[in-house]
């Protein structure tokens, strides 16, 4: 035997024969590969390309048409006639396609994109044969090429320095972390140990690589952490830092993004807020208050040492006097504080006033000063005592709260969203003006009212299932209905987060109109449906409700008819007239059918010139009376950039027993007889 001269005695090489070795290889293949005959029919699939295509079998789909069961369309989702498709293209001119990228759809209808390479398959002789196509499915990779170019835009603008490393070298880099860091461009950072950002040591005493890897290991683990840094620039300036650390899982493995703020100023500010609040503290405890008594008979005037301080003069440096007092007094405050004084001296037991002075250096402070009239037996005032204490830093403080108040409700304000803070019974506490607008209930309607009697009825107990979740989870996110003040059902994305405030605890969210996202879905499913011609139910969605009426017809035993027609001398109307004049007549045809069946029948473009239609609950004789009139119609309607046009029409009745393919080639042959009849008729079968 061959075998046993052309190998040494105890080989355990295969033998397998070259065609069954091809055909196991072809079978393990990873990418799909199938072949087609010259009519477009499956001539052979491997697994991987049953697998793509969802079919039960390789057996299940040979000999069937390649064309119709995929659905090859282009990347805008429009199919391909067969004259049009690539992969017969390829077989038309004997030529290879070397790569192509366009939508399939599986046997289920779910499309997905795909690269494939059609070569021609020829005979002895060298004719073509047929081809074999190798595809695979690239969706997942054209969703993640898309979301890492809008990650990449948002990377780039960023204010804040962000980095990707690996834990031994950084990988990327954006325009801020070069310049936070000091260095002359991404390529003097990328490649880097992340530890040569950091100093030795942290300020607690850690070593920053100690440090840093035990923050690595929490992110991978947790998903992310933020902590305090103290970062080093290239030229060796350390400066504070605050870092969000996060995991963000690439192909190629998970990686650490870094989220790097300068927090010089901030650490600045707090510093010098603690200094204020210190010096404050210190003032409480010594009072900070100075006491003064003005002798009415007299006109004596004495001062504490702290008064004279508050007024910006050294202790005792001068008597004063109460004109000299008047003239420390702001312009526009001397009035009010003359009028109070007066009133407590006719009749008032005494008087409490925030005025303003002007010290002698210019310098505006503002002051709080309390008056008790001392009055004799006979109600005549003697004297005033008082106190009069220096609030400018107080006021300034409460200033700066309430510019801070007034900033958060401005921000909040100007969301597009809608912001709520919720108790834990969810009711509402605290929420943004578009909360308002779009519900058009009024703050003292919605104070206190529980948030889920504000969206659909038939959400409300989801609602409260997400808030319960929130509290038990930290946050949720869920779709639903908020009735809007012109009583529509907008539909909302809200997200919902728990948080500690003032030792409560409270759930803060946001809720965002996604109507017109909503809205692109259903453009998107009527889109796939749809012929973009005509505006009719394209071949796919066709031949899904075919299913399903074949289907209702053997469970309840109804009856149904398909009618198939074309357009007679329709290449000649191109030809002759042009695309565009074509494009025209296939509108018309469509709208004079579409006005001659019933609205319960099914009308759709099946392809080229070619339309079906599907007529429920209608027996062979009726259908082939309404195909006629159709006919009639339209021979008797005026197009004026064509002429006269003429249809011939092919009519079937389902009949018990028979599958989907079987009628449709029963329809189809009618539909051939009426052509090779002469035209311009109708054949049933």
């Amino acid at each position: 035997m061959a075998g046993a001269k052309d190998h040494p005695a105890g080989s355990t090489r295969s033998a397998l024969p070259d065609a069954d070795l091809s055909r196991l290889l072809l079978e393990n293949l990873a990418t799909g590969v199938f072949g087609v005959d010259l009519e477009g029919r499956f001539t052979f699939l491997n697994r991987a390309a049953t697998r793509l295509f969802g079919f039960t079998s390789p057996e299940s789909v040979l000999g069937r048409d390649s064309h119709s069961l995929t659905s090859h369309a282009d990347e805008d989702g429009v199919r391909y006639t067969v004259m049009e498709c690539p992969i017969h293209r390829a077989m038309v001119t004997g030529k290879p396609l070397e790569v192509g990228t366009d939508t399939f759809r599986r046997i289920d209808g779910s499309p997905f994109f795909a690269r494939y390479y059609a070569t021609p398959l020829l005979d002895g002789a060298g004719d073509v044969q047929g081809a074999v196509v190798a595809i695979e499915d690239i969706t997942e990779n054209l969703l993640r090429e898309r979301t890492l170019t809008q990650y990449k835009a948002v990377f780039d603008a960023s204010r804040d320095a962000i980095l990707l490393h690996d834990q031994r070298a950084i990988i990327d880099c954006n325009p801020a972390s070069v310049e936070l860091l000091g260095a002359p461009s991404s390529e003097g950072l990328i490649g880097r140990h992340p530890a040569t950002c950091s100093p030795e040591h942290q300020p607690d005493g850690r070593p920053s690589r100690e440090a840093a890897e035990t923050y690595a290991e929490r992110a991978l683990s947790e998903g992310s952490v933020a902590y305090e840094w103290l970062c080093r620039d290239l030229d060796g300036r350390t400066f504070p830092s605050e870092v969000l650390l996060s995991r963000v899982d690439l192909p190629e493995g998970p990686f650490l993004q870094a989220v790097v703020r300068d927090i010089t100023e901030r650490q600045r500010a707090e510093k010098a807020l603690q200094r204020s609040q210190a010096e404050l503290a210190a003032a409480q405890e010594m009072a900070h208050l100075g006491n003064w008594v003005w002798e009415l008979d007299s006109g004596g005037l004495s001062w504490s040492d702290e008064v004279f301080r508050i007024f910006g003069l050294a202790p005792e440096s001068r008597a004063p006097d109460y004109d000299d007092f008047l003239r420390f007094l702001h312009p526009e405050d001397l009035e009010r504080f003359e009028r109070a004084v007066a009133a407590a001296l006719s009749d008032g037991p005494g008087y409490e006033l925030e005025y303003r002075i002007l010290q002698p250096d210019g310098s505006q402070r503002t002051v709080q000063e309390r008056g008790r009239v001392i009055r004799d037996d006979g109600g005549r005032p003697l004297r005033l005592r008082g106190t009069v204490q220096d609030i400018t830093d107080q006021r300034r403080l409460e200033d700066q709260l309430r510019d801070q108040r007034d900033l958060v409700e401005t921000i909040l304000d100007g969301l597009p969203a809608i912001f709520f803070l919720l108790d834990t019974e969810g009711r509402l506490v605290r929420w943004n003006h578009n909360l308002e607008d779009v519900t058009g209930i009024s703050e003292e309607r919605i104070k206190g009212r529980q948030i889920a009697e504000l969206v659909d009825p038939l959400d409300r107990e989801r609602l409260r299932s997400a808030l319960a979740l929130t509290l038990q989870e930290g946050s949720a996110e869920i779709e639903a209905g908020l009735r809007t003040h012109d009583r529509r059902l907008a539909p909302y994305l809200f997200t919902c987060n728990r948080v500690h405030l003032e030792g409560g605890t409270f759930l803060a969210g946001f809720g965002v109109d996604i109507s017109e996202r909503k809205r692109l879905e259903q453009e998107l499913a009527r889109q796939a449906s749809h012929d973009r011609l005509t505006g009719l139910y394209n071949r796919w969605k066709f031949e899904e409700v075919l299913d399903l009426e074949l289907e209702r017809a053997r469970r309840y035993g109804t009856q149904f008819s398909v009618v198939m027609f074309d357009i007679d001398h329709f290449k000649y109307v191109n030809d002759r007239f042009g695309h565009d004049t074509g494009d025209r007549v296939l509108q018309r045809i469509g709208e004079l059918v579409g006005q001659q069946v019933r609205r319960t029948d099914i009308l759709a473009r099946w392809g080229g010139e070619e339309f079906m239609l599907l007529l429920s609950e209608t027996g062979l004789e009726q259908a082939r009376q309404l195909a006629e009139s159709t006919r009639i119609r339209v021979g008797q309607a005026d197009f004026p950039e064509s002429g006269r046009l003429t249809i011939s029409l092919g009519v079937t009745e389902y009949r018990p027993g028979e599958t989907v393919p079987e009628m449709l080639k029963r329809v189809d042959n009618a539909l051939y007889a009426a052509k090779q009849g002469g035209r311009n008729r109708t054949v049933s079968d």
